[in-house]
């Protein structure tokens, strides 16, 4: 409300605005309208420091804390409100407000006289604009945040309802309670250290399906913590004499106590939220009393902190502490997804327009959609789709909504998750029970998957070849009393072409090096490698590589289970879009899916905390994709989505997928692009591609600026284009493989001394005293100090050893030595050169390989080509982006990196590259990232425009190209000294 409406009272149309958004929120949630006290409007002693004070709008639910919503007609005026409203205190329940809205109205509402004429145009979706106000309190003071930073989000009353429920409570907020539970998990698993005796700690570890002692413990406590959680609110739902919560308050705690009630409760329902706990509980009471005890209460201590702290459903207990505790992820490369990535993800697959709105208002809708994650985890990506199906169906159900059906079925019928972590798939289903606690339900389709076994079982792998595989749910916890589990036999069974929805962040081991795909708790070698050989047999015929890891064979399954018609939305590798071993996976996805969209956030590893996935320390993207129909047969055309910033909360996901989505509808031509706004904030770019071929690598992902996407993109044909110039380099452009020929992978030259006996020699590092006739000289690995000038000195000397007896493989790896070398692994940060050049013919090595040609003088002009910015350009089109400031490139990859073909040049052009490049032998280069301010390498670039003919206005061009391409993060690599110039640039 505006100044000037304080001073002389509301004006009548803004008071009605706020009256009919009032009721508009109710009816955009159940609960709202079962309890519509929960939203007040214009109503004073409302706020303990100003009982005076009149807020036009505050929602205040039960598990959540307040929010207040300012509005006004006046550009500034609901901001400075919002704003000023933070750190207030609700006088209703004493809660601090940390979460305002301010809506800035639009003057067509001026025309709406009436509340109800308001209330239904804001429910038949009228859009809004409206911005998130949050107080932000720590050790280093209080932050006041507005997102977006600049204008406003653009939304319904749906999507304004979804964000108070998010950003009631800031993120920073919930992560604080996060730490402090799992401090208190630890120090009940404190109190069992030295309880349990030697002989029982492998069974009790065999119990929870952990590798250690300690982990089963921090397991045991996480179970109950769950169960004492859902006993807290359940209390509050149901009549005394079922659940009664006086056992976990008892001083002293008795834990034969709330055993038995736990068991009470269990006969009535919530099967899966209490067994596991109940078995494990078992498991203690023999034990010392006042070691369970103690830790039950540190455990009743975490759950009373989490009710205090008001988190709500934002705090998802498996999600935030579970990938903490769990002692197998990074072995089995099962990162966790964030709840902001799991949100966007959801938003991104599961839209409005995917059914029409009688069918998402369909009170029996799970028993004909479902949502499915094959790779559950403790399921994030399954919470995330199921509440976005829900808000969809209030939204089309609004004058006659109940949950209590839709609950019941989502969790019999309509949610469908696996994983091979009993605990993991415990918390996800758990969790899900969580989201409407006043339904009871019976058999979920959420199931633990053995790996291993007698047959080498592979978990939801089995999925490539079957329908449906063993569910050992009902194991989780032992056998209690030594009875059999009555659900041991049955089987998790997923039909092909059955499922709406696939949400999924599969794991993304692979074997190599010595490394497992099956390296998890309880499975030894031997099981091991049979799991392998199943996978093997599994995937024979199946469109992917196995080398490319777990993840290309779960989007497989991912295909054979959707229906036509049906999404699939997924968080890979960004290797997936790169690497040759995943050509046959970007060729199926082509083939068999359309309206593809691949988002990727660049800065990777630097984003920390705020990656896609717990603690993975990779590059990620996600991927959205449509199932092809009869009437879609496939498309080449994809749109790529390039975010700057990282995801920082789920509420702003929400955003942000509204962004993406309508920015993409303004692309339809490929080569297109349109900006990603958040409010005014320009946050990322679409972009539009169409693939030449099958397979092809997806180089625009990853690229934060769309005008050097258009660059590389065309510079792949030959063109130099920019903006509305474009130039002809004048002869073909080709690939490596097809101008030079391309020398062997290190493991056919050879091995370093002491390393695995691979290849025709035996490696030693050169010397200073070593002598330089030894005929066998090898540039072997990179050393980006002493590498900075075009000619480089040989690193090791080949040692022919006896009984090895390859002298046939050291005559033709002796064929493949040349003068010319070209870099496979390029750490943009810290080297120099891609191609380089040796006075003598040498052989390549791990990091480098030789390049041939006929005429000498075509070696030069690659060796000038490589080392410049166009040159640079094209290898980090084809080049890997797992890592930022890297650019890894398996030989097979290398051959195919695009290159003018150089022996098309005339001869006096040649002879031209041959002079100038004796010239630039000895001058020292700059690390790649620093080429912008390099003088050698704009000195190459001049060489090269010469080179091609290109006029005088391209040196300009260049130049800015230049200081675009070192601005990319995956360039930059965060690298400080690179920053600094790009800033004194």
């Amino acid at each position: 409300m505006s100044k000037k409406d304080r001073e002389f009272g509301p004006k009548p149309i803004e008071s009605t605005f706020n009256q009919g958004l009032g009721e508009a929120l109710r009816l955009t949630r159940f609960a709202w309208r079962e309890y519509p006290n929960r939203i007040l409007v214009e109503m004073t002693r409302v706020l303990t420091e100003n009982q005076s004070s009149r807020p036009d709008v505050i929602v205040s639910d039960r598990d959540t804390k307040p929010v207040v919503i300012e509005t006004s007609f006046v550009h500034g005026d609901a901001d400075a409100d919002a704003q000023k409203r933070l750190g207030k205190t609700y006088s209703r329940n004493s809660e601090k407000i940390m979460s305002s809205i301010a809506i800035q109205l639009d003057e067509n509402y001026r025309e709406l006289t009436r509340v109800g004429d308001v209330t239904n145009a804001l429910v038949d979706g009228r859009s809004l604009l409206y911005a998130l106000h949050q107080q932000i309190d720590s050790t280093q003071g209080t932050e006041f945040r507005r997102m977006p930073r600049s204008g406003f989000f653009k939304g319904n009353v749906f999507d304004l309802s979804a964000l108070i429920v998010a950003e009631a409570t800031p993120r920073e907020k919930v992560e604080e309670v996060a730490k402090f539970v799992a401090h208190k998990i630890r120090a009940a698993s404190a109190f069992f250290q030295d309880q349990i005796d030697t002989v029982r700690v492998d069974e009790y570890a065999e119990l929870t399906q952990q590798r250690t002692h300690l982990s089963a413990l921090n397991t045991t406590m996480v179970l109950w913590l769950n169960a004492v959680v859902v006993h807290q609110q359940l209390s509050r739902m149901f009549p005394p004499q079922l659940v009664d919560a006086t056992v976990l308050v008892d001083d002293p705690l008795i834990p034969k106590r709330i055993y038995d009630k736990w068991n009470e409760i269990l006969k009535e329902n919530w099967y899966s939220v209490f067994q596991p706990a109940v078995n494990l509980l078992a498991e203690h009471l023999g034990s010392d009393g006042f070691s369970t005890s103690r830790a039950l209460h540190l455990v009743v201590q975490a759950a009373q902190h989490i009710e205090a702290s008001r988190v709500g459903t934002q705090m998802n207990i498996g999600a935030e502490l579970f990938p903490q505790l769990a002692d197998d992820r990074k072995e089995s490369a099962a990162f966790y997804t964030q709840p902001s990535t799991a949100e966007l993800l959801s938003q991104l697959t599961i839209r409005a327009e995917d059914l029409e709105p009688a069918e998402w208002a369909r009170t029996d809708f799970f028993q004909h959609h479902s949502i499915a994650d094959l790779a559950c985890g403790t399921g994030t990506l399954l919470r995330a789709g199921y509440r976005n199906v829900c808000q969809l169906h209030e939204r089309f159900r609004v004058k006659n909504h109940s949950s209590s059906s839709l609950h019941r079925d989502a969790m019999e019928q309509g949610l469908v998750g696996a994983d091979i972590s009993p605990i993991a798939a415990h918390l996800t289903t758990s969790s899900l029970a969580l989201m409407n606690l006043k339904e009871t339900y019976s058999d979920t389709r959420i199931g633990w998957l053995q790996v291993g076994g007698a047959n080498g079982k592979t978990g939801s792998l089995e999925y490539l070849k079957e329908t449906q595989a063993s569910d050992f749910f009902d194991q989780l916890g032992g056998m209690s009393a030594g009875k059999q589990t009555s659900k041991q036999d049955e089987t998790l069974v997923v039909r092909d072409q059955s499922i709406d929805w696939i949400l999924m962040n599969p794991p993304y081991s692979r074997t190599r090096k010595g490394q497992s795909a099956f390296d998890v708790s309880g499975v030894d070698e031997a099981t091991r490698k049979a799991c392998q050989k199943r996978w093997k047999e599994l995937t024979q015929n199946e469109p992917l590589n196995i080398k490319a890891g777990m993840a290309a064979s779960f989007l497989v399954i991912a295909k054979k289970k959707i229906k036509p018609g049906g999404r699939i939305g997924f968080v890979l590798p960004l290797t997936a879009a790169f690497a040759p071993t995943w050509q046959q996976t970007r060729t199926m996805l082509l083939q068999e899916f359309h309206d593809i969209c691949a988002i990727a956030i660049t800065g990777g590893k630097a984003l920390g905390k705020k990656a896609l996935s717990a603690d993975t320390g990779m590059e990620e993207m996600l991927l959205v994709g449509t199932r092809n129909t009869n009437s879609h047969k496939g498309s080449k055309k994809i749109w790529f989505v390039t975010l700057r910033d990282p995801l920082s909360s789920i509420g702003v996901a929400r955003e942000l997928a509204n962004a993406i989505l309508r920015s993409k509808k303004s692309v339809n031509k490929p080569g297109q692009w349109y900006p990603v706004r958040l409010g005014s904030d320009d946050v990322g770019h679409v972009f539009l591609d169409e693939l030449s071929e099958n397979g092809a690598i997806w180089s625009p992902l990853s690229v934060s600026n769309p005008h050097l996407v258009n660059v590389s993109a065309n510079l792949l044909n030959g063109t130099l284009r920019w903006k509305d110039q474009a130039f002809n380099l004048g002869i073909p452009m080709s690939t490596i493989e097809h101008v030079f020929q391309v020398g062997p992978t290190h493991d056919l030259i050879g091995h370093v001394q002491g390393g695995d006996p691979r290849g025709a020699f035996e490696m030693h590092e050169v010397h200073s005293d070593d002598s330089p006739i030894n005929p066998d000289m090898s540039v072997w690995h990179v050393n980006s100090q002493v590498q900075r000038q075009l000619l480089v000195n040989p690193t090791h000397k080949a040692v022919h050893i006896p009984h090895y007896n390859r002298k046939d493989l050291q005559k033709s790896m002796r064929k493949t030595m040349s003068t010319l070398l070209y870099s496979r692994n390029m750490r943009w940060t810290a080297q120099a050169l891609i191609a380089a050049k040796t006075k003598v013919p040498v052989l390549g090595g791990r990091s480098w390989t030789t390049l041939q040609h006929k005429d000498k003088r075509v070696l030069s002009a690659m060796l000038i080509w490589a080392n410049s910015t166009l040159g640079m350009i094209a290898h980090w089109t084809q080049g890997q982006r797992t890592h930022v400031g890297r650019s890894t490139t398996q030989i097979s990859a290398l051959r195919s990196i695009p290159c003018p073909k150089l022996d098309a040049l005339n001869s006096q052009i040649l002879k031209y590259a041959e002079d100038q490049g004796k010239l630039l032998l000895r001058k020292k280069l700059l690390p790649a990232c620093q080429a912008h301010c390099d003088p050698v390498r704009i000195d190459i670039d001049r060489i090269v425009r010469t080179m091609f003919d290109l006029p005088e206005e391209v040196h300009d061009i260049m130049d800015e190209v230049r200081y675009l391409w070192c601005c990319e993060p995956s360039i930059h690599g965060q690298n400080r000294l690179a920053l600094k110039l790009l800033a004194e640039h």
